[in-house]
């Protein structure tokens, strides 16, 4: 019998990834529908701190290997002489300070999830063991004869753009195409800003659970979030509000309490607007308000859209719509 205890599916997604946006939904989709395949290797890309480690967890905590080992190795944070021994173990006597055997991060991950984080620092030489590695699931131990086999889940990630350096031959294509049989792409953050304040009270939440007093972020704080771009993603915004847990006064979040990075932010975007205005003036003859009206939005929703290459999620944060509404807008504007 089932134990009624037990997390769904939705209750482990919902713990893991915050939003609600369409860009963060079409990710969880992707999810879901890999998780069920577990020998199916996954590449996960996208800008560093947008929470590649968090979803290849959920991939495994998804799969019928929930129960066994997830092991994470960043390839970046190891040295290129080392790297192969650490995955793939090594035998005593190997070297001079191979004093005894060790077993690797592929032979831990047995039956469960091996996570390759910057899988593009690799060096060729090691790619190219890798990929043998991938064919088969079988290696040896550096310095070692005997065979071993292993049964698990390749979940690969980067943050730089593999297809280039395939091309730029800093990658091997024939490893590339092994490791990308499902891709998923994670926003960045300034592209799903509608989440901001569910990942905030998350974070919040977080706080509260270790024992401090609830903690709420004032709606000025809140709309300088809003504003700020966020080129260090969800890392960035964590820390901003640690930051903000630390300074605040009687439990709340204020916009003083936030980094200057985060202030000037929306305190740039006012002076734009502001120079914008100035270069504005009422012709002496008068004009037809409505119509310029419209040609102004007209000219900033086809800038928007260009910028974002056609993205409308993304077009709409641009312009601080939604996305209904920026739709509206378009059909309003084609008619």
């Amino acid at each position: 019998m089932e134990n009624p205890q037990s997390p769904t599916p939705d209750d482990l997604i919902s713990r893991m990834i915050i939003g609600k946006s369409p860009v963060i939904q079409q990710t969880i989709k992707m999810i879901r529908q890999v998780a069920p395949y577990p020998s199916t290797p996954v590449l996960l890309q996208g800008e560093s701190g947008t929470g590649k480690d968090v979803v290849a967890r959920a991939i495994h905590e998804l799969s019928s290997r929930a129960n066994h080992p997830f092991i994470p190795i960043n390839c970046a944070a190891i040295p290129d002489t080392l790297l192969e021994t650490e995955l793939f173990g090594v035998e005593a006597g190997a070297y001079t300070d191979a004093k005894v055997s060790r077993q690797g991060y592929i032979w831990r991950a047995h039956h469960g999830s091996l996570f390759l984080d910057e899988i593009g620092s690799m060096p060729l030489l090691l790619q190219s063991k890798l990929l043998r590695f991938l064919e088969t699931l079988r290696f040896h131990r550096v310095g070692g004869t005997r065979e071993m086999h292993v049964d698990l889940r390749i979940i690969s990630a980067t943050n730089t753009d593999l297809h280039m350096a395939v091309a730029q031959r800093r990658f091997r294509d024939d490893l590339f195409y092994r490791l990308n049989v499902v891709p998923i792409y994670l926003p960045p953050l300034r592209d799903r800003k509608e989440d901001i304040p569910d990942i905030v009270a998350h974070f919040l939440q977080l706080y509260s659970a270790d024992g401090h007093a609830p903690l709420t972020v004032s709606q000025e704080a809140m709309n300088h979030l809003l504003q700020y771009t966020w080129p260090g993603n969800i890392r960035e915004l964590r820390s901003v509000i640690e930051r903000g847990q630390i300074l605040c006064d009687h439990n709340v979040i204020e916009p003083k309490d936030l980094p200057p990075t985060v202030l000037n932010a929306g305190q740039n975007a006012l002076l734009h607007l502001h120079e914008v205005q100035q270069q504005l003036h009422l012709p002496p003859d008068g004009l037809d308000l409505p119509a310029f009206l419209r040609e102004i939005e007209t000219v900033f929703v086809q800038e928007a859209l260009e910028r974002c290459r056609g993205n409308q999620v993304r077009a709409a944060t641009l312009l601080h719509l939604t996305r209904d509404q920026l739709r509206y807008r378009l059909k309003d504007l084609e008619s």
